[in-house]
C-alpha cells in the first residue's frame, strides 16, 4: 500500500475512524459511505485520505488537487490515474451544474501485495474553487465484480454542497441523464392535479433501489453489527435520489391544496397539508413490490406517482419527500420488529403519538402517520407498535 502513498502525496500519519458519513470541513465535501469503512491514512492537510472496509476487500482513495493545478475535472482525473499507471476508460457528465469525469480503471500499484486492482473513479470540481475532488473506489481484480455495487454506491454518495443532499448522485446522473417531461395526473381532496416527472425517473430510481438493496443485503445476510445502519442508509439514499425527481410534483400539490389547507387550519396550514396527504396515501392500491429475498419490495417513488402499487415504506418515503420539498420537517420510521414503516412530521403544538429523534441539541418529536390504514389521522399508531426503541428514523439533512 505504501507505493501509492509516495506516488501521490508523500508522508501520511495514521488515523482511524468508523463514522459512515465522512465530512471534510476544510474542503466542504461529504461521503455517505457504506458501513464499515475506516480511515487508514490521511495527509495532515486533508488533501489525501485512504480508506479500507473492515469486512470487504474494498478500498477508497480521496485526493483533492488545487484548483489552479488543472483546467478541468478530466485533466485532474487523468493525472491522478496516471500516477498509479492505470489503464482507464473515461466519460464525462454534468452534475451540480459542473462538468465531472468518471473512469473505470485497472492498476498494479494500489494494493500493498502488488495484486492487480480494478475500480471506478470520479473527479468533481468543488464549489468556491476549493479544488478538484478525485475519488477512487477499488478492489483486488479477482473480486471486483462481486463488489461492483459497493464501489458504484460509494461514488454515488459523494456530496459537495447542500443541494447535492437532495438530488440523484453523480453516477446515477451519468447513467440516467434527463430525457423529456412525462405528464402525470392524480386527484387529492377533490383537486385534479396535473404535473410531471421525467420519463427516465422510474427507471433511474429502480437502478438506485436495486443497487442499494444489493449493498444492504451484504450486511443483512451476514448479520453484521451495522446491519440496521445499512438499512437506514438504504432508505436515506432512496430519499435523496427521489427529492429532486418529485420537486415539481411537490410544488404543484402545494399550489393546488394551499388555499384549502389555510382555511382548514388557519393557525397551522402545514398540519392540514400533512393530514390531507396522509389521507391521499392511505387510499393507494396496496401491494408488495417483490416477494423474493433477493429483490427489494419497495416500489420507486416515480412509479407510485404513475399509479403503481405501494406499501408502508414506499408511501412513507413518498410523503416524506413531498413534505420536505414543501419545507415541512418530516422523516420516516422503520421497524424490523414490526415489519412496518411510518411517516414522521414535526408539527409543534399538535397533539398525538410522537417518536423522539435525538440530535446534537435537544432533538425533535415527530407525529407519526400510518399510511396503510384508511382514515387514520396524524398522531395515531397501533398499541402493538408503540415501543419507541423498536423504531429507527430515516432523515435527510
Amino acid at each position: 500500500m505504501r507505493k501509492i502513498f509516495f506516488l501521490i502525496c508523500g508522508f501520511f500519519f495514521t488515523f482511524s475512524a468508523f463514522s459512515e458519513i465522512i465530512t471534510s470541513e476544510k474542503f466542504n465535501y461529504s461521503i455517505d459511505f457504506p458501513e464499515g469503512y475506516q480511515i487508514l491514512d490521511m495527509e495532515e492537510d486533508e488533501t489525501t485520505v485512504i480508506f479500507k472496509n473492515k469486512y470487504l476487500e474494498a478500498h477508497a482513495l480521496i485526493k483533492v488537487w488545487p484548483d489552479s493545478k488543472f483546467s478541468s475535472s478530466m485533466e485532474a482525473l487523468k493525472d491522478t490515474l496516471s500516477r498509479i499507471k492505470a489503464t482507464s476508460e473515461y466519460s464525462e457528465c454534468i452534475w451540480r451544474r459542473q462538468k465531472c469525469s468518471i473512469a473505470s480503471f485497472e492498476s498494479q500499484l494500489l494494493l500493498e501485495d502488488g495484486k492487480a486492482s480494478s475500480g471506478w473513479a470520479a473527479c468533481i470540481p468543488l464549489p468556491q474553487k476549493k479544488g478538484y475532488l478525485s475519488i477512487l473506489s477499488y478492489s483486488p481484480k479477482d473480486v471486483f465484480e462481486d463488489l461492483a455495487q459497493i464501489h458504484v454506491s460509494l461514488l454515488d454518495s459523494v456530496l459537495i454542497d447542500a443541494g447535492s443532499f437532495r438530488e440523484p448522485g453523480l453516477i446515477t446522473a451519468a447513467f440516467y441523464p434527463r430525457k423529456s417531461p412525462k405528464k402525470i395526473n392524480f386527484t387529492i381532496n377533490n383537486h385534479s392535479i396535473s404535473t410531471q416527472i421525467d420519463s427516465i425517473d422510474s427507471e433511474a430510481s429502480q437502478f438506485v433501489i436495486d443497487r442499494e438493496f444489493a449493498v444492504f443485503s451484504f450486511y443483512a445476510s451476514h448479520n453484521l453489527p451495522e446491519m440496521f445502519d445499512a438499512w437506514v442508509r438504504f432508505y436515506r439514499l432512496l430519499a435523496r435520489d427521489s427529492m429532486e425527481r418529485v420537486k415539481k410534483v411537490s410544488f404543484d400539490i402545494y399550489t393546488a391544496l394551499k388555499e384549502d389547507c389555510e382555511k382548514k387550519d388557519t393557525s397551522n396550514p402545514e398540519a392540514a397539508l400533512a393530514q390531507t396527504l396522509l389521507y391521499w396515501a392511505q387510499d393507494f392500491k396496496y401491494e408488495r413490490k417483490s416477494s423474493t429475498a433477493d429483490k427489494a419490495d419497495i416500489e420507486s417513488i416515480p412509479a407510485i406517482l404513475e399509479g403503481g402499487s405501494s406499501d408502508c415504506d414506499g408511501r412513507s418515503l413518498l410523503l416524506m419527500c413531498i413534505l420536505k420539498n414543501c419545507s415541512i420537517d418530516s422523516c420516516m420510521f422503520i421497524s424490523a420488529q414490526y415489519s412496518h414503516a411510518l411517516l414522521g412530521v414535526c408539527l409543534p403544538g399538535k397533539q398525538g403519538q410522537t417518536i423522539h429523534v435525538a440530535d446534537e441539541n435537544n432533538g425533535k418529536d415527530y407525529l407519526v402517520g400510518e399510511t396503510t390504514a384508511k382514515d387514520l389521522t396524524l398522531g395515531l399508531m397501533p398499541a402493538s407498535m408503540a415501543d419507541r426503541k423498536n423504531w429507527l428514523s430515516v432523515e435527510l439533512p
